[in-house]
């Protein structure tokens, strides 16, 4: 025992390790040193809670022995290395990591949503786009070679037969593009319409079905007779005053789409973002 304080020997003490001659002398400094009398209460009530405690651990006491400044003023003595387990841990780095995902969430919702596709309408197909100035204009060469199609859908020219004779781009009212081309099935001329977005899921309730072998059309005209579907993020008319078996055989060569991925959305919704957010665009 040390001639200020007990030190260690308070836990032997607590432990009734000591002699019975050291152990009265160590009650005697108890009872005059009143630093060692409140650490001695505070190992006697932490002995307690851990004895009387449901769950083993008095959570009150515990908190108080884990308190920050109370393990920084008992470290402040203690060697730098083992000091620093009682500074409080920067947290700045989780801070800006937790910001950085909430942006980057954000962003991708921003651009999932805006890289939603319209709902198409049936009148896209019903309008006449006669004189209407072009964006892209293509004849039969252009057509087949497909390069300024690439985000349409057409058949393969060389293996269905169908014939292409011309096509254009057109800026509807609502600023969307539209491909309007023409074609010819033996000698049956066709109109295809053709516009990016996503078909009314109410069509089937109102129009016949037609399966085209890769995907259902709808039947919305007989005079002409017109097929409508969905290909990928494509929604196709094809009109034709023609039998409806050739107008089916005409639409079945049309390539099926996937639908847009995820990524491939919440991609398109950014660029759509960026483009609306560029000065002069």
């Amino acid at each position: 025992m040390s001639d200020e304080h007990l030190g260690d020997e308070i836990h032997d003490l607590l432990d009734n390790r000591l002699s019975p001659a050291k152990s009265a002398l160590a009650m005697a400094h108890l009872d005059a040193c009143e630093e060692c009398r409140t650490r001695w209460d505070e190992l006697r009530a932490a002995r307690d809670a851990l004895k009387t405690s449901d769950a083993g651990i008095d959570l009150t006491f515990a908190q108080q022995l884990l308190d920050r400044d109370r393990m920084a003023q008992i470290a402040s003595g203690e060697p730098r290395h083992l000091a620093r387990a009682a500074r409080p841990r920067d947290r700045r780095m989780s801070v800006a990591a937790v910001a950085v995902i909430a942006v980057l969430g954000v962003l991708v919702v921003s651009g999932y949503l805006a890289g939603a596709p319209d709902e198409v309408s049936l009148e896209f197909a019903e309008s006449d786009y006669d004189g209407e100035p072009a964006l892209l204009a293509l004849n039969a060469q252009h057509m087949r070679t497909g390069d300024q199609l690439r985000s349409w859908v057409h058949p393969d020219w060389e293996e269905t037969g169908l014939k292409p004779v011309n096509a254009k781009v057109l800026r509807a009212s609502n600023g969307e593009n539209i491909l309007v081309a023409s074609m010819l099935s033996g000698l049956d001329p066709m109109i295809i319409t053709e516009r990016h977005g996503r078909l009314s899921a109410s069509i089937s309730d109102y129009y016949v079905s037609v399966d085209l072998g890769h995907g259902q059309a709808y039947l919305v005209s007989d005079q002409p007779r017109q097929l409508v579907w969905q290909t990928g993020d494509v929604v196709i008319s094809v009109t034709c005053s023609c039998p409806l078996t050739t107008l089916e055989a005409a639409a079945s060569t049309f390539p099926a789409h996937d639908d847009p991925t995820f990524i491939d959305r919440v991609l398109d919704g950014l660029s759509d973002i960026a483009d609306a957010t560029t000065p002069g665009a």
